[in-house]
Order: C-alpha cells, then sequence, then structure tokens
C-alpha cells in the first residue's frame, strides 16, 4: 500500500534497505513518536554506539532518520496522521537529531582541544554555543525533501576568545 501510493516511499526503500525492517512491526510503523519518545528512542539507539567513532554515529543518526521519516510517511499516507501534523513530526525529527549532534560534536571538540572561553574583565568565562534553525525548520513546516536551514552562534567576546584546551582552537 504505501509504495503503491508513494514513489518516494519506494526510493526510500530500495535505496536503505534496512528500512524494510521497519514494515514488521505495523503498530509502530503507522504510529509517529512524538518530540519527547523521539529523543528518548535516540538516545536508547546513541548508547549502543562508540561515541569515538564519527562515521558510526553519523551512520546510526542517519539510519534513525529515515526510520522515523518513513513512520510519519506511512501515517500520512494512510490518513492516520493529520496533515497539519506532518510537518511538526518531521521538525521534532530535525530538532531531537541536531540535538543529540550537538551534544556529540561538544564532547569531541571539549576532548581534543578544549571547552571554548573568553577573557573579560581579567575573568575568565566559558562561551556559549547555539544552534539556531530558521525558515523551515524554525517555523514547524518541514517537508520531506527539506533542508534544514541552520546558523551557529557562540557569545564569546573581549580577549583571549580560545578553548581551553591541549590543542587550542580560535572560537570562531
Amino acid at each position: 500500500k504505501l509504495v503503491h501510493h508513494s514513489s518516494w516511499v519506494a526510493t526510500q526503500l530500495a535505496q536503505h534497505p534496512i528500512l524494510l525492517d521497519e514494515l514488521l512491526d505495523i503498530e509502530a510503523l503507522y504510529h509517529p513518536l512524538n518530540r519527547t519518545a523521539l529523543e528518548q528512542a535516540l538516545q536508547q539507539d546513541m548508547a549502543r554506539v562508540d561515541e569515538d567513532d564519527a562515521e558510526q554515529v553519523m551512520e546510526h543518526l542517519r539510519q534513525f532518520k529515515n526510520a522515523q521519516v518513513l513512520r510519519v510517511a506511512a501515517a500520512d499516507i494512510s490518513e492516520i496522521l493529520p496533515v497539519m501534523r506532518v510537518s511538526d513530526q518531521l521538525t521534532w525529527i530535525a530538532e531531537v537529531i541536531l540535538a543529540i549532534t550537538w551534544r556529540h560534536v561538544w564532547r569531541m571538540l571539549a576532548l581534543k582541544s578544549g571547552v571554548p572561553t573568553y577573557q573579560m574583565n581579567q575573568e575568565q568565562h566559558e562561551s556559549g554555543f547555539a544552534i539556531i534553525g530558521y525558515g523551515k525548520l524554525g517555523g514547524l513546516e518541514l517537508g520531506y525533501g527539506s533542508d534544514i536551514d541552520i546558523i551557529f552562534l557562540h557569545n564569546s567576546e573581549g580577549e583571549r576568545q580560545v578553548t581551553n584546551g591541549d590543542k587550542p582552537l580560535e572560537n570562531g
């Protein structure tokens, strides 16, 4: 039924055969996870991954994304999920993946080069960092083929804007 109604689903299954496993659990397939459940599921999945293996981390993130988007598509095609909720679901998937990615990259940066810091009025401060979504991501309007528009911001100012590790990098 899914392949019949959606060439996109057919293409996804052909390009990512591992998604065939998702078709086995009909109950889960037609019921996409809410934002909290997505975050919990991804954290559980990532707990089985070697955090130091960037390729493995990225592969698990891709597989998670593809599986969750397939669930949304299945619920969408079957009209279980109202059209107005599809973009919410797709946005939640992107947000959860960005949050886990941010934590992973921050951890790797801190291990390799230290934490970003800056000096202001003779005092040392840790820099803050944020990922800002705009466009369709920021407006909760993602579609199946949407890209995500993001920018990275940090709040270092003043002097000595560098990481505090053995191999310091400029914060910018």
